[in-house]
């Protein structure tokens, strides 16, 4: 949504910018970044999506930072047209023959392995597949030297992208660098387990406690 010279609003998509019209194809004058319920039902009938904001970061009725988020029916179209094809290429890459699988039930659970295709090894990359399907990766950071470090990024599958997964405090690669887990099976248990930030380490990745 923009500010006009009127002090209204008129609503918008938010990724191509065309104009919500009204019935006789006018552009839509409304007084607040908040829609009301009816032109809201309105806007979905006409294969618009409508993501309601939030009243509680707005300062004024016509502030737009925490309006409602509009997408239009062409803009909609597309974006699932570039999802589907991006669904395709993911799964034929995926599709691709392991030439590395280790079984990591004893650790995970029944059915989860690691797995690398060509090319991973160089990268120090593996994927985190449950029964044959792939819920992430997970690799050593790379350095902007190109060097790799001894912690590990964990990455877990979301639609087609592929969100990083923090590290837990006990699991950390060093104090301070919560995005890096210390070894490669515990960022995989990470992929799997989504444990919350203050869990302790499972069992088998428990640290020893030296000798005194």
């Amino acid at each position: 949504m923009y500010l006009s010279f009127r002090t209204v609003l008129i609503p918008q998509c938010q990724q191509c910018r065309t104009e919500v019209t009204d019935d006789h194809g006018r552009p839509l004058l409304v007084d607040a970044a908040l829609l009301n319920t009816t032109v809201r039902d309105g806007l979905r009938a006409r294969g618009w999506t409508v993501t309601p904001g939030n009243p509680r970061v707005q300062r004024t009725p016509t502030d737009t930072v925490g309006g409602d988020t509009l997408r239009c029916p062409v803009c909609i179209t597309g974006n699932r047209a570039r999802t589907d094809a991006e669904q395709a290429r993911q799964d034929a890459d995926f599709a691709r023959p392991r030439v590395t699988l280790l079984d990591l039930s004893a650790r995970l659970g029944p059915g989860w392995t690691l797995g690398q295709r060509n090319g991973d090894e160089a990268r120090h990359r593996w994927l985190v597949e449950y029964d044959g399907q792939v819920r992430g990766y997970v690799q050593r950071y790379r350095r902007t030297n190109g060097t790799f470090s001894t912690g590990w990024e964990a990455f877990y599958r979301l639609g087609i992208s592929f969100p990083r997964r923090e590290a837990i405090a006990a699991g950390a690669h060093r104090h301070g660098s919560s995005f890096l887990w210390s070894g490669r099976d515990l960022a995989a248990w990470g992929v799997a387990a989504n444990p919350p930030f203050e869990s302790d380490r499972p069992e088998w990745a428990a640290r020893k406690k030296r000798a005194a």
